[in-house]
């Protein structure tokens, strides 16, 4: 029901975006030749109410009725075009809704698969936006059993096609965000017990310098000078590495990259796939690392041995 309901909250952005400002009568016209609509429901005054209150909590858009003619239309619909959760889910909801009344493209389209978004993403929106802590069965790949513990949620996060959340686990001692992922929860629950998000907890800066998923007390952010040659360059000019990405050298064959963030795992194991084509020019820590491991390398395909 969750889907079938998401779907229709896409459709009414969609239609006040694309036609302008409707009446209720009219887009009960409107959804009633809707292809999303495939049971042929009636939009019911009190649903669609309902529909406008939920797009507010989920997206942050505001649905407003003027009363001079009873037209509804979007108030902030420059938000549409934002970036983060609010662009991500409009842009993923309504790719899923063109899909699914574009059968015929089913062979012709291909997207990455994020598994752990199958099941129980929409469950875990939901207690975000509601406050309401979960109970959670979950066995992480180096646990050998299973737990089940209650978990309040403060925020989600997609890398790399797997969704991680980060809460408060019930027998923690601090209140600092630990990181659980989706694809290795055993089952979710929604509990009816309520929590406060830990104040001044600002997800964004919380995330700010992080490039990968975990973080530790003794991460630290310092600047990242990366040199990257040939076409290579425009690759990242057009996709960034990371939000703090800038340009800082332009020449003919190269450029050169800085970044201020915390050099993890992840990062170093990205900027390896990226092979000759880049090269660490700072800090002298991240640059000595990346050098042993292509040392490392070489004793694996060195043919001598």
């Amino acid at each position: 029901m969750a889907k079938n309901y998401f779907k229709s909250y896409i459709w009414l952005l969609e239609t006040l975006q694309s036609r302008g400002p409707q009446t209720l009568a009219q887009l009960r016209q409107l959804w009633r030749r809707s292809t999303v609509n495939e049971f042929g429901s009636d939009l019911a005054a009190r649903t669609f109410a309902n529909h406008i209150e939920a797009i507010s909590d989920i997206f942050g858009i505001e649905i407003v009725c003027d009363r001079r003619d009873n037209t509804y239309s979007i108030v902030n619909e420059e938000d549409m075009d934002g970036t983060g959760i609010r662009a991500w889910m409009l842009d993923a909801l309504s790719l899923n809704s063109l899909l699914n009344e574009s059968a015929g493209m089913k062979d012709r389209i291909f997207f990455e698969n994020v598994p752990s978004s199958h099941q129980f993403l929409t469950t875990v929106i939901q207690a975000i936006r509601d406050n309401r802590k979960l109970k959670v069965r979950y066995q992480g790949y180096r646990m050998d059993e299973e737990r089940t513990f209650e978990l309040e949620p403060y925020f989600i996060r997609e890398f790399k096609r797997r969704w991680y959340l980060y809460g408060h686990k019930d027998y923690d001692k601090d209140f600092k965000p630990h990181m659980y992922a989706l694809d290795r929860m055993l089952e979710v629950e929604i509990l009816p017990d309520t929590f406060k998000v830990p104040e001044g907890l600002d997800a964004k800066a919380w995330f700010q310098s992080l490039y990968g998923v975990r973080k530790y007390d003794d991460m630290k952010s310092q600047q990242v000078l990366l040199k990257v040659h040939g076409k290579q360059v425009r690759y990242f000019r057009s996709l960034p590495l990371h939000s703090s990405q800038e340009e800082i050298e332009t020449h003919r064959d190269h450029s050169v990259f800085a970044y201020n963030l915390a050099p993890d795992y992840d990062f170093k194991q990205d900027i390896l796939s990226f092979g000759d084509t880049i090269e660490v020019l700072e800090p002298k820590t991240l640059r000595t690392a990346i050098k042993e491991t292509i040392n490392q390398l070489n004793t694996y395909y060195d043919d001598e041995q």
